[in-house]
């Protein structure tokens, strides 16, 4: 009986911790998208074709993307809030000035993740120089 008792608050255990913990990281998936130039055209619906149901992963400590969307060729992201449930979202930035790159332009990448909604799936927004992206995000 006590045997049975102990296999039974192990395995208590064991469910209770994997239910209760969700990974640090994201991983997210791209609904939508918008250019800065407008909505159609042959430039936004390459844009829709190539992205849009795509997903990435973002490392929470880092910052770094990986994936369909990506914020670090040469540099390095910087997260500037690593979000809460208290009305922070999860706040990335990384830049790239034009002697850090190619020498043909600079480039700038923005992520932010509503941390704070509850709900599994997290919205994000994120822009690269004149495109954004909209999309949600869950733990893992």
């Amino acid at each position: 009986m006590v045997f049975i008792r102990n296999i039974i608050l192990v395995i208590v255990v064991v469910l209770a911790s994997s239910v209760a913990y969700a990974g640090d990281d994201y991983k997210c998936q791209i609904n939508r998208l918008s250019l800065a130039d407008g909505d159609s055209g042959n430039v936004y619906n390459m844009y829709v074709k190539n992205y849009v149901g795509k997903e990435f992963t973002v490392e929470r400590s880092s910052g770094l993307m990986a994936g369909a969307l990506r914020n670090s060729y040469v540099t390095k992201p910087q997260v500037i809030d690593r979000g809460s449930k208290l009305k922070n979202s999860y706040k990335v930035i990384t830049t790239m000035k034009i002697e850090e790159g190619a020498g043909v332009g600079s480039n700038i990448y923005v992520l932010n993740i509503l941390e704070y909604v509850e709900r599994p799936n997290k919205p994000f927004v994120f822009m690269e120089n004149e495109v954004v992206y909209f999309g949600s995000c869950v733990h893992y």
